[in-house]
């Protein structure tokens, strides 16, 4: 096999903004593959969608435990593709074909509260192999490849710059359409929306308590939805004055997604640091206004398309809050702003450039 791709995050229900990156690319590698691929699966079976194209196969590899270093790097060295591609991080250990890997962040070196004692450790362990070892980095940013160079000395001309992209079914809806969706998801009056909140680096508490100080009274308050979390808040971290006005949904995508995007009044990305920022790019691309921390690869992505304030002052947060409820012209402009940025911005382009840097390794790969 020509091109083996570790598809273990992809074709989930629920996935996580890897996930989604994974599934974004491949599905449309699939539709123009620069060669025959495999698609190493954690799983009993193969999704139904997408098809693939004749000399591409599925290969089921299911464990519970350990299956990069395990059951991944077992296939591996007993059947090995000319190129591997990992999208997330991670390398098998031992020998390897010619590799590339994306490495989407190094949020635990800027926000170590967020990774404690061994996440933190591990984290840095997969970086540094990865560097270490792989032919060819995907980075989703200017700025994380700037970290890789800084932090770690990084080749420069080996780490490639490849955006995400935005799903086409993230747009503004006709008025009538959002509503209906709306109403679907059990959600009425004016709200502040946060997608993900499955890491401690999101900084959901801190967004609670800036959002708990900024609208102190219920009645008329507006409400904080948040969904795409991978666990609940903590108890009391809103502290007092919240109750019900926080409103916790599950997993949404598609449509019911774009609807709750263009819906807010504002949508918040407290981050204590990222490596790209998909939500405030997804929110943009639903013409919403975005109010974030101006961090990482967030200010890359969003700066002079978004309110960005500094992310480690609550004042400037409740404030922030308070604009976007009380001005709908500032709302407007910044959606407008917005939405010309994300255009930028497509997984259709993304995959061809991953395309293209898959096809020029693989011609560096031996025979």
């Amino acid at each position: 096999m020509e091109i083996g791709i570790d598809a273990s995050r992809a074709f989930w229900e629920e996935p996580t903004g890897i996930g989604t990156y994974s599934t974004e690319v491949i599905s449309r590698l699939l539709l123009s593959p620069p060669a025959p691929m495999r698609l190493y699966l954690n799983r009993q079976r193969p999704p139904e969608t997408p098809r693939l194209p004749p000399g591409s196969e599925w290969r089921c590899l299911p464990l519970g435990r350990g299956w990069t270093a395990l059951r991944l790097r077992w296939e591996l060295r007993r059947d090995p593709p000319r190129l591997l591609w990992v999208p997330a991080y991670r390398l098998p250990g031992g020998r390897l074909p010619r590799s590339v890997v994306t490495v989407h962040g190094v949020e635990h070196r800027f926000a170590a509260q967020a990774y404690p004692g061994a996440e933190a450790r591990r984290v840095e362990s997969f970086v540094r192999d990865t560097l270490s070892r792989a032919a060819r980095v995907i980075s989703p940013s200017e700025t994380t490849k700037a970290d890789l160079v800084n932090l770690y000395g990084a080749d420069p001309s080996l780490v490639t710059v490849i955006p995400h992209g935005v799903s086409p079914a993230l747009a503004p809806l006709p008025e009538e359409r959002r509503r209906a969706q709306l109403e679907r998801l059990g959600l009425s009056g004016p709200y502040f929306l946060m997608v993900g909140a499955h890491h401690p680096r999101k900084n959901l508490p801190f967004l609670l308590r800036q959002f708990a100080a900024a609208f102190p009274h219920g009645s008329g308050s507006p409400r904080l939805v948040v969904t795409n979390a991978g666990r609940p808040a903590r108890p009391g971290a809103a502290g007092p004055g919240l109750g019900d006005r926080l409103l916790l949904l599950g997993h949404v995508r598609g449509e019911p997604l774009a609807a709750l995007y263009g819906g807010a009044l504002g949508v918040c990305v407290p981050s204590l640091y990222e490596g790209f920022g998909l939500p405030a790019l997804e929110a943009m691309a639903c013409a919403a206004p975005v109010l974030a921390s101006r961090v990482g690869a967030v200010q890359e992505v969003a700066e002079g398309a978004a309110l960005l304030v500094d992310g480690d002052d609550p004042g400037a947060w409740v404030e922030g809050l308070r604009r976007l409820s009380e001005d709908g012209a500032l709302r407007s402009h910044l959606g407008q702003l917005g939405r010309a940025r994300a255009a930028r911005y497509s997984w259709d382009a993304s995959a061809s450039a991953h395309s293209r840097l898959l096809a020029e390794e693989l011609g560096r790969a031996p025979g």
